[in-house]
C-alpha cells in the first residue's frame, strides 16, 4: 500500500493490526505461504515484547515481533513494515542488525544454556511503496569480495519481501477469509463506491464477537486513511466498521465528486509533466542528431532512430562523448552502450 504521500497512510494504525494474531495468521498462510505451513501452531501464536537496545528501534519494532510453535520449537517471526514510497536499498542490512538485537534479547532473557542453538527468526518486509523494490533480499548480495578466500567471512541473511502492489486484484475472491487482503484491497480502492463495498465485506467478515478488538483496529486505520485521502480532519474517530459504513453511505455523493475531481486535475498535470518531458526528449535527440552529422557525417536511419527512441538522460550522456570520440561507434560503445 502506498504511503501517505503517494495515495493513503499507514502509520501506528497500520500497525495497530498488526497486534491482532489473526493479521499475523493471515500474513503467513495468505501471502508468505511456506511449504511448512502446516508445521506451524497457530494457537501458540504470541507477540513478543523485547528491550531492543536502542530505543528507536524498540519504539519502531516491539508490536512486530511474534513467536509461534513449529513442533516443540519456537520460531520468530520478524515483521517489519515499511511505509516509504520507495525502497530501502540496504534492507537486508537493517535485517541483519534487527535479527542481532533479537537474538542478543533472547539471549539475555531466555534459559538458555551452553551448546543450545538460538531459534530461528523468519524476517518479512511488507512493502506498501508503489514502485519496484531494487533492494537485494540477501546480505551476501551487499557485500564486496576482493578475493576469493573472503566468501566465508560474508553474512549471509535473507529476508521474506511481501510487495502490496503485486497482490492479485481478485484476491479477496480466491481468500475470502483473509482479512489482511481485504484490508490491503482497501488500500488500493480506486473509487468511493469500491471502497464502501470492500468495507461491507470486512463488516461481515469481522462480525463475530471475537472480531470486536480487531474489527475496532480496522476502523481506527481506515478512519485515519479516510482523513488523509479526503483531506477531512472532521471525520470523527469511529470505533466499528458499521459506523464506518454509515458515514460513508451519508458522504458517498459528495467523496465520489471529489474522487472524480481529483483525479482529473491529477491527470491534466500528469499529461503536462509527460508533454513537457516528450518535449524535452524531442528537442535533445534533435540536438544530438545535429551535433553527430556535422562531426561525422551523414548519420544512418538505424542510428537516428536509437537516439530518437533514447531518454533524456542518454541523449545527453551521448552528447559529451561526441568531441572526444573518434568516431560514430565510439559515442554509443564508448560506455557499453
Amino acid at each position: 500500500m502506498p504511503k501517505a504521500k503517494d495515495s493513503v497512510p499507514f502509520d501506528t494504525g497500520y500497525k495497530l493490526l498488526f497486534s491482532n494474531p489473526r493479521m499475523v495468521k493471515d500474513l503467513l498462510e495468505g501471502f508468505i505461504k511456506p511449504e511448512w505451513i502446516n508445521e506451524l501452531d497457530f494457537d501458540t501464536l504470541e507477540p513478543l515484547k523485547a528491550s531492543f537496545a536502542t530505543d528507536d528501534l524498540r519504539e519502531r519494532h516491539d508490536d512486530s515481533i511474534w513467536r509461534v510453535k513449529m513442533g516443540p520449537d519456537w520460531l520468530y517471526l520478524y515483521l517489519l513494515i515499511e511505509f516509504q514510497s520507495s525502497d530501502d536499498y540496504f534492507m537486508a542490512c537493517r535485517i541483519m542488525t534487527y535479527v542481532g538485537l533479537l537474538y542478543q534479547d533472547i539471549i539475555r532473557h531466555e534459559p538458555l544454556r551452553k551448546g543450545q542453538k538460538l531459534p530461528p527468526v523468519l524476517p518479512i518486509v511488507l512493502y506498501s511503496g508503489t514502485r519496484d523494490w531494487t533492494g537485494p533480499i540477501n546480505m551476501a548480495d551487499l557485500v564486496h569480495r576482493p578475493h576469493p578466500g573472503l566468501a566465508r567471512f560474508v553474512p549471509e541473511l535473507s529476508y521474506c519481501l511481501v510487495e502490496e502492489r503485486d497482490i492479485p486484484e481478485r484476491f479477496s475472491d480466491a481468500y475470502p477469509d483473509n482479512v489482511l487482503g481485504h484490508v490491503i484491497g482497501l488500500g488500493f480502492s480506486q473509487s468511493t463506491r469500491e471502497l464502501h463495498h470492500r468495507v461491507k465485506q470486512l463488516t461481515a467478515l469481522l462480525n463475530g464477537p471475537d472480531s470486536r478488538p480487531l474489527q475496532r483496529s480496522v476502523a481506527i486505520w481506515l478512519n485515519r486513511l479516510l482523513r488523509v485521502r479526503f483531506r477531512d480532519e472532521a471525520i470523527p474517530e469511529l470505533q466499528n466498521l458499521n459506523e464506518v459504513d454509515a458515514m460513508l453511505a451519508e458522504k458517498l455523493d459528495d467523496w465520489t465528486e471529489q474522487w472524480k475531481r481529483e483525479g482529473l486535475e491529477k491527470g491534466i498535470e500528469k499529461g503536462r509533466q509527460e508533454g513537457l518531458q516528450a518535449g524535452r526528449q524531442q528537442e535533445a535527440a534533435a540536438m544530438l542528431l545535429r551535433f553527430l552529422g556535422k562531426r561525422f557525417g551523414t548519420v544512418d536511419e538505424a542510428t537516428r532512430q536509437k537516439v530518437e527512441a533514447a531518454p533524456v538522460e542518454q541523449l545527453e550522456a551521448w552528447g559529451d562523448r561526441v568531441l572526444d570520440a573518434s568516431s560514430l561507434d565510439d559515442v554509443f560503445l564508448s560506455s557499453g552502450d
